[in-house]
């Protein structure tokens, strides 16, 4: 029973930690948002628990929470989709990233074994969750006390009566790395369950890495944006 409670508060950590590396990461508010990512903190990790540990099914636990994170950008915080898929799959790919980092350093040392990362449960696999949790909430406050990130994304709730263009320039580079995202977390699973830590820290270094320079294309496109339409204000008066 402890161990059941130990694992869902983690995992309560853990979905919280994600949420706020993707809100910092595009300049959002955390704090406004607090009780809905606090709800849904609590039910992916009751969920999580029971994919893993009771089904026992954890090779659908992360492309089910992506999905789900996804939703809660889009329903919970009224995000646009392709904009919810986008900062979700950066921010997921740059966290996994995060704690195959942590796994190196703690195989490195003898701490942990490559076969630690198909493990549900253990201490090695505790530690090296709770280490990523601790220095993701710590590079969430460098990027918001520092004014890091990207800008490009309204805080939501978003205006959905308004049409989207989805064959912009901005949009479709969106859409496609979103896209990659999606297939990076899919070939995950795979890396993930062949103890292939090197190739999955590769391709997923390389997904947050386009992710990365598409926000500093919607970055650049946001500006500029809002350069024309200061001009365009300018000339009608």
């Amino acid at each position: 029973m402890l161990s059941a409670l130990f694992y869902i508060l983690l995992g309560v950590f853990d979905a919280i930690a994600s949420v706020t590396l993707v809100l910092k990461l595009y300049m959002l508010p955390l704090w406004e948002y607090r009780k809905k990512i606090l709800i849904y903190a609590i039910v992916i990790a009751i969920f999580s628990y029971l994919m893993r540990v009771i089904i026992g099914m954890p090779k659908l636990d992360l492309p089910l929470q992506y999905i789900f994170m996804i939703l809660f950008f889009r329903f919970g915080l009224g995000m646009k989709t392709h904009l919810a898929a986008f900062s979700t799959g950066a921010g997921l790919t740059a966290y996994i990233n995060l704690q195959l980092f942590v796994f190196l350093f703690a195989n490195f040392f003898g701490i942990a074994q490559p076969e630690v990362i198909q493990d549900t449960d253990g201490l090695p696999i505790y530690s090296i969750q709770l280490i990523s949790i601790v220095v993701v909430y710590l590079i969430s406050f460098v990027i918001s006390k520092y004014n890091f990130g990207f800008s490009f994304i309204v805080q939501p709730p978003h205006d959905f009566l308004r049409v989207e263009n989805y064959f912009s320039s901005l949009n479709k580079l969106l859409i496609f790395g979103a896209l990659i995202s999606a297939t990076t977390i899919s070939i995950t699973l795979y890396m993930l369950y062949n103890a292939n830590a090197i190739g999955l820290l590769s391709l997923s270094l390389l997904t947050f890495g386009i992710s990365y320079f598409f926000s500093e294309k919607g970055e650049n496109e946001d500006a500029r944006s809002t350069l024309q339409t200061y001009r365009g204000r300018n000339k009608e008066s």
